[in-house]
């Protein structure tokens, strides 16, 4: 089965995808402590396994890091910090990390989807 996106034909096995990504807008930090830089960027897309984060300046493919995110509220915040991972793509929107063990707080991030977009809980 293949499908067409942005004028682009694919074949459905072209997707590699295997967790369920939910979009997202927070912001989020990429550090590289092997060589004590930083990357801030906004959020995209978030699944257990991994994000997008769209920023101006990238890391490079292959580069390790640990990622923070932070979830805004109307009276405080919740971060998630310290999540390990390697960058598996660097474009001109962004950085995909793929995450080295699943995201354990996952679970409370469709929680706060819905408390802060009025959307019904996701399955």
């Amino acid at each position: 089965m293949s499908f067409a996106w942005k004028g682009i034909d694919m074949d459905k096995s072209d997707d590699r995808r295997v967790s369920v990504r939910m979009p997202f807008v927070s912001k989020g930090m990429c550090r590289l402590n092997e060589i004590n830089e930083k990357y801030s960027g906004t959020l995209r897309d978030i699944s257990i396994t991994g994000l997008f984060m769209e920023m101006n300046d990238c890391p490079s493919v292959g580069q390790r890091c640990d990622v923070d995110i932070v979830f805004e509220g109307k009276h405080s915040r919740l971060m998630i910090e310290d999540v390990g991972g390697v960058v598996i793509r660097s474009d001109d929107e962004g950085v995909a990390v793929r995450f080295d063990e699943r995201l354990e707080w996952f679970v409370l991030i469709p929680l706060y989807f819905r408390k802060t977009h009025n959307h019904p809980l996701m399955a």
